[in-house]
């Protein structure tokens, strides 16, 4: 009779702690998952921030030295001449990748939050000191997107977490692809702009906070945003909207 009572305890003991084990993964999970979330987010703001000073100090410093009108891009240029031309001539370059882009990205360069692959958006680009990828994309209408991989090969490569993406819009040359009304409804600015573009190459920060994560706007801030025929994938608004929400991820943030 003992003997079966101290079996009986030694497989309760042997229950608690297997118990006590599995509470104590669920709550570290509850604990840790956030925490290296937050810590992850942070770190790609403070490189996005950094990514978007440079590029800014860049284009400033070229356009005082070609004694041209500030911010207004010349997109009809052939993509590596417009990067070297307005950036990567200023910028700490480590590496570029002229024709094959394999050295600066992995063979799918990155994907868009529907879990897109993207193989052949960036056809020009550079590795900053830091491992910062910037890649040079341009569509059919002139359209030039600069993409960004803040953590290079490393990390998720998705945008609206260690991608991002910036669009660069010229008055004089702006996209075909709507009626004048369309684009004359925004005011829209020269220069770089956070995000990426409609379907009529309108930028997406000029549209509301609201609707930047909304289930219409073309390759917004949400899973399930509509992808843009010409754009580089669903997220691409996402730097817009950490811009709008005064450079933070907040609780709306599709993380």
């Amino acid at each position: 009779m003992f003997k079966r009572f101290r079996k009986l305890d030694a497989i309760t003991q042997s229950q608690t702690m297997l118990i006590m084990g599995i509470v104590f993964l669920v709550v570290f999970a509850l604990i840790a998952v956030p925490f290296y979330n937050s810590v992850k987010q942070k770190i790609a703001i403070t490189k996005l921030r950094t990514i978007y000073t440079q590029l800014i100090d860049a284009s400033h410093r070229a356009f005082i030295s070609s004694m041209t009108n500030m911010n207004e891009f010349d997109t009809t240029l052939p993509i590596d001449k417009f990067a070297q031309i307005y950036f990567t001539s200023q910028l700490p370059v480590e590496r570029y990748c002229i024709e094959k882009q394999g050295e600066c990205w992995n063979p799918i360069q990155y994907s868009d939050m529907t879990n897109s692959l993207f193989d052949n958006k960036v056809t020009y680009s550079v590795v900053l000191k830091g491992g910062t990828v910037l890649g040079f994309s341009k569509n059919v209408n002139n359209l030039i997107t600069l993409i960004v991989d803040v953590d290079g090969k490393l990390g998720d490569n998705k945008l609206g977490r260690d991608v991002f993406s910036f669009y660069i819009y010229n008055n004089t040359q702006r996209p075909t692809i709507c009626t004048d009304d369309i684009y004359e409804k925004y005011y829209v600015k020269d220069g770089v702009h956070f995000g990426g573009f409609d379907r009529c190459g309108v930028p997406h920060d000029a549209y509301p906070y609201e609707e930047l994560f909304s289930l219409t706007l073309d390759d917004g801030c949400n899973p399930e945003a509509p992808p843009s025929p010409l754009g580089v994938g669903v997220g691409a608004a996402c730097s817009a909207l950490i811009k709008a929400s005064n450079w933070t991820i907040d609780k709306i943030y599709p993380w």
